[in-house]
């Protein structure tokens, strides 16, 4: 089936996130999330636990009709999964929403990584980033996220806005890497330079 050429992949995968971990002390959470994680580095056909409200929130035009995931349904799951492994552990929910008063958010995960800088050694960090943005490959891009993701779990309590991850993840594959690449990468080193007070020339 042909996808969509203006995915909402934002708002389908922020609504399947609310709907699994609402109440992170549920046990229908934990549950999810668990599934989410074990079907990591694994064949995704082996998370039947979550199929149920994931394909049941994914727009019929999302959906496949092979034996292989669409873009759309891998970029959520991905997403997904490294939400699952961003959260386990953490009594508060690691998913950034907008704040109700200024309805800003993290936009995107270079602005999350850059927590990193100032937690750990930031050229041990830049090397793992630039490995990341340079993947040639949606599997190589996979491994470095959630390498990533689990060092900033680990290092910060910085959130990630998952939803906006889940849509650079669809272009990522629709043949926008040079676009998505250099968002995250002005993100994460402007703010680099932003926290150390130096001034930024560019608008």
């Amino acid at each position: 089936m042909r996808e969509s050429a203006n995915p909402s992949i934002y708002p389908v995968t922020a609504r399947i996130i609310k709907l699994i971990a609402s109440n992170l002390q549920a046990s229908s959470t934990k549950a999810y999330l668990a599934s989410l994680r074990q079907s990591v580095n694994k064949d995704v056909h082996l998370a039947t636990g979550v199929f149920p409200v994931i394909f049941s929130n994914i727009p019929t035009e999302y959906l496949g009709t092979s034996g292989e995931l669409t873009n759309a349904e891998r970029s959520i799951i991905l997403a997904l999964q490294l939400f699952a492994l961003h959260q386990q552990g953490k009594e508060q929910h690691v998913n950034a929403e907008p704040d109700p008063k200024t309805r800003t958010s993290v936009d995107n995960i270079g602005v999350s990584f850059s927590s990193l800088r100032a937690a750990e050694n930031s050229q041990a960090v830049d090397r793992r980033f630039n490995a990341m943005i340079t993947a040639t490959s949606f599997t190589e891009l996979a491994n470095h996220l959630r390498h990533l993701i689990k060092l900033l779990k680990s290092k910060t309590d910085t959130k990630v806005n998952y939803p906006r991850l889940a849509e650079d993840l669809f272009w990522f594959q629709r043949g926008q890497q040079s676009s998505i690449r250099l968002k995250w990468s002005r993100s994460y080193y402007r703010y680099r330079n932003d926290d150390k007070g130096e001034d930024d020339d560019e608008n």
